[in-house]
């Protein structure tokens, strides 16, 4: 009984993941969305957008079976969409080598 509930329950994961997987065009949104975020002229927001819109363009998407990868010109993945969100690849390096000096920053007291 539990072996079927565990099977049921990670199928229905599965489904989720491979449901909620982002677009495309949700890239393209995303993109638009940061770069604008926090615009207040107009020209600036629409320089922006045009920005963003030309990144989008020349980015090629891997599409994997419960993931996306974006790839910009250089064939580095710079973003990888899943479960209806972007993560910045560059963002979570960032992140963990700040987890990394903070660690080696800690020093064990021994008593």
């Amino acid at each position: 009984m539990k072996s079927t509930l565990i099977v049921v329950l990670l199928l229905a994961l599965l489904g989720a993941t491979y449901y909620t997987r982002p677009s495309q065009d949700d890239f393209k949104r995303y993109i638009t969305a940061q770069q604008t975020s926090g615009d207040t002229n107009v020209l600036k927001a629409g320089w922006d957008q045009m920005q963003a819109d030309q990144f989008a363009k020349n980015c090629t998407f891997a599409d994997r079976l419960l993931w996306v990868d974006v790839k910009n010109q250089n064939g580095q993945t710079v973003y990888t969409g899943a479960l209806g969100h972007w993560f910045s690849r560059a963002q979570i390096a960032a992140d963990v080598n700040n987890a990394k000096q903070k660690i080696g920053n800690v020093k064990i007291d021994s008593k």
